[in-house]
């Protein structure tokens, strides 16, 4: 037993002694009252009157205050501090009184006959043992009684001289010693009960602490505080109920932006705090107007009655918890800039049940998602289409990857200096069997998702090294890597055997790779890079500036080149920003001895500008666009390498 539960069960057994002992207390001072008065009434005339009458006085009146004293306690439910300190003057009274009225059983004694010293000698005993009763669940001041007011009169008795007296002051010593006896085991029985009760409250007070924490482990988050994904789903249920069936309200799904990129360069310590910190004021934002819960991960949910309010105030809010959650988050020693994106569902009207609820908000969060960063969306019927088009798409996408129906595409890669052809990126197009295409921007997202990225880019370059065997060998090929791909640890190996298989000289692959991919998981990252590399494969840092810590990946790894995002190359001649980014990726670049490429390169006088700039590559569509292998092949037979023109002309 811990000292903490040892003191609880001291406590418990010394509250229930105070509550037996103030029921018993007044019933022992009017058995004091009743012996004194009698003793004196009995003795009138033939002692002094202060024994008669003075001494029954005395303690009849300070058996009254007692009792009054413990009377006036019958309501309390005082602390185990102030009980001591009742304890202590309940031992200090009765010793004194018992001292007082044994003594004054003495005193009467020596001036009585036969007769009355054996009926003084029974009162006094008879009104300890009384006593001695009223005080067992307190022993200690019940052996008090017994040695101070009754042994003085028993040891008188045994030395009397007379057999009579001697025989009584026997019996009342064995009655002592068992009365005694009796006080000691009374208490051990008294104490077991109270303790095994006071165990079993301490038993049951555990079992309802432990079943409010299993509870509040059930339907809250232990991180933030707030109720989880079953408490939502509960919420919901209630809320759609039957009986509730003209309830009115929305359900709003919130993501945060950009949290997943503080989690991988910060750590998850610092993903946890950033937490901690989202969660009240989303719940400042929501206020009494609803209730708000954490799904897990970096997604939480709001649920709003909307009542007499117009439908728009869950635009409104969602509103409000875009603004907020764009405003920075100071952690420690850091700053955090995210946001956050938000998909409302309205109930009744967008689900009458809690799955098709939450899975209306979802499509309308991934709409949300999907136009850009801190929006929100409310969910339309045209949504659920878009989103049975996807899945439909994503079945023939599968189907079309298995029977070869994606092809690869070469766009051209340029020297600046003479616009000759240096390379190709390999591109994924994807014509389908009745001749209609679909954009990469709607199959690769999608071949991410369902994670046959990786298998597609594979598909493709066993084609390029088929293809780029018969072209010149200075000639390279680049292929990207998407960050969801740096997740399979086998990556470098299975990239690797391609090539090998076909006879494909690594030297010429080149792997471009974003920012993004990078922080994704470093350590596997950089693991993965490291085995291309050290096979002559060649990296390039993709999209430049449009990440995070730039700075910090170009010392992470060691990066063969840069290429500088076609958002900034397009945007140079009218943005002074992007022109200020483009000369700073230069300058780094050149300081770290690095070739840069630019994409998105469509006219001549940007060419011309990125040359003089120090930009060594170009690419865009000022020098070809992607093209399948027979157009490639005629464009380098057409244009040996070497004329800058042909490359244009394409």
């Amino acid at each position: 037993m811990t000292a903490e539960l040892a003191q609880e069960r001291a406590d418990a057994i010394l509250i229930e002694q105070f509550r037996a002992l103030r029921r018993q207390i007044p019933f022992m001072y009017a058995l004091t009252i009743v012996n004194a008065g009698f003793l004196g009434f009995a003795l009138k005339g033939t002692v002094s009157p202060w024994l008669y009458a003075g001494m029954p006085l005395f303690l009849t009146l300070a058996a009254v205050a007692r009792a009054a004293l413990w009377l006036g306690r019958r309501q309390d439910e005082p602390s185990p501090a102030a009980i001591r300190s009742y304890f202590k003057g309940t031992f200090i009274a009765a010793t004194v009184l018992s001292i007082a009225f044994g003594g004054w059983g003495m005193v009467l004694f020596e001036q009585a006959d036969m007769i009355g010293r054996t009926c003084i000698a029974l009162y006094t005993f008879i009104g300890v043992v009384s006593c001695s009763y009223c005080l067992q669940s307190l022993p200690r001041a019940g052996r008090l009684v017994v040695i101070c007011g009754a042994m003085p009169m028993t040891l008188r008795l045994l030395f009397s001289g007379s057999w009579f007296l001697g025989g009584l002051g026997m019996d009342l010593l064995f009655v002592g010693i068992l009365l005694m006896r009796m006080l000691a085991e009374n208490h051990r029985g008294f104490v077991e009960v109270l303790g095994s009760r006071a165990d079993m409250a301490a038993e049951q007070a555990r079992a309802r602490s432990a079943e409010q924490r299993a509870h509040r482990l059930a339907y809250h988050d232990p991180l933030t505080g707030l109720p989880n994904r079953r408490a939502l789903e509960e919420r919901l249920d209630s809320l759609l109920a039957p009986a509730e069936a003209e309830a009115c309200g929305a359900l709003l799904i919130v993501d945060l932006d950009r949290f997943k990129a503080i989690n991988d360069v910060h750590g998850h310590p610092a993903g946890d705090q950033l937490l901690r910190e989202v969660a009240p004021r989303l719940a400042a934002c929501v206020g009494t107007h609803g209730e708000t819960f954490r799904l897990g991960g970096d997604e939480f949910a709001v649920v709003l009655r909307l009542g007499t309010r117009d439908r728009d105030f869950a635009r409104r809010l969602a509103r409000g918890i875009v603004r907020a959650m764009g405003e920075p988050f100071q952690s420690d020693e850091l700053i955090h800039y995210i946001g956050a994106s938000v998909g409302i569902a309205l109930f009744p009207q967008d689900g009458r049940d809690r799955e098709t609820l939450m899975r209306r908000a979802d499509v309308a969060l991934y709409k949300a998602k999907d136009l850009g960063r801190s929006q929100h969306c409310a969910f339309e019927p045209t949504m659920d289409a878009e989103i049975r088009r996807r899945l439909v798409l994503e079945g023939e996408l599968r189907e079309d990857l298995r029977d070869g129906w994606f092809r690869p595409h070469y766009q051209p890669i340029v020297d600046l200096s003479g616009g000759q052809v240096t390379g190709f990126e390999l591109l994924a197009r994807w014509i389908r069997r009745d001749g209609s295409q679909v954009g990469p921007d709607q199959f690769i997202p999608i071949a991410e998702e369902c994670g046959l990225v990786t298998e597609l880019m594979l598909a493709l370059l066993e084609q390029a090294c088929v293809d780029a065997r018969d072209w010149d060998p200075a000639l390279t090929l680049a292929i990207n890597v998407s960050p969801a791909q740096f997740k399979d640890p086998a990556l470098s190996d299975r990239l690797l055997a391609v090539p090998q298989r076909l006879g494909f000289a690594p030297e010429r692959l080149e792997v471009e790779i974003t920012e993004d991919a990078l922080i994704v998981d470093e350590a596997r990252a950089r693991a993965t890079i490291e085995a291309l590399k050290k096979r002559g494969v060649r990296v390039a840092l993709d999209d430049f500036g449009t990440g995070y810590s730039s700075i910090q990946h170009l010392r992470m790894i060691r990066i063969d080149k840069i290429k500088i995002d076609r958002s900034f190359v397009q945007a140079m001649t009218h943005d002074p920003e992007s022109m200020r980014i483009i000369r700073a990726i230069v300058g780094l670049a050149t300081s770290l001895d690095l070739p840069v490429t630019a994409e998105g390169i469509e006219d001549l006088q940007a060419a011309a500008f990125l040359q003089a700039l120090g930009c060594r590559h170009g690419q865009g569509y000022l020098f070809g666009r992607a093209m399948a292998k027979d157009e490639i092949d005629r464009l380098l037979s057409a244009a040996p390498r070497g004329e800058g023109s042909s490359a244009r002309a394409a």
